[in-house]
């Protein structure tokens, strides 16, 4: 059998229609996954709140009770910068709503709490918007 130029293209288009159809439902069972597979304990990664500069984190830790599990930031702001503002310039007054990503389509509920000269942050999927 010799192939024409036309058999080629058709066999070349469903190469492709293949590839992006794999590609799909590999996405597909990866956020099924995420979604079925989702526990209480499940925390979003430090990395998902992006830090102004000059504000160090000087504890990270993972606390779990009966609504489900969170990260706890205490983030030192930068010289001369309160935590109020801290807070207020990460938009986390009272509570922050960070949508998710390609990679990970669940959504962070970050919430704060001033203590002193640190920033208590917190982060996690299940608590939902507070109420007013």
């Amino acid at each position: 059998m010799t192939w024409t130029a036309r058999s080629r293209r058709t066999a070349a288009l469903l190469t492709a229609i293949a590839f992006l159809t794999a590609a799909l439902v590999a996405y597909g069972l990866h956020v099924a996954r995420l979604w079925v597979m989702s526990t209480e304990g499940d925390v979003p990664p430090a990395s998902v709140l992006q830090l102004p500069p000059g504000a160090t984190v000087t504890s990270d830790e993972i606390g779990c009770a009966s609504g489900g599990c969170r990260r706890s930031l205490t983030v030192e702001p930068g010289a001369g910068v309160s935590s109020e503002h801290l807070a207020e310039s990460l938009d986390i007054t009272p509570q922050l709503r960070i949508e998710g990503t390609l990679l990970d389509p669940r959504t962070v509920f970050v919430s704060s709490t001033p203590c002193d000269a640190t920033l208590v942050i917190s982060l996690d999927y299940f608590s939902g918007p507070n109420q007013p």
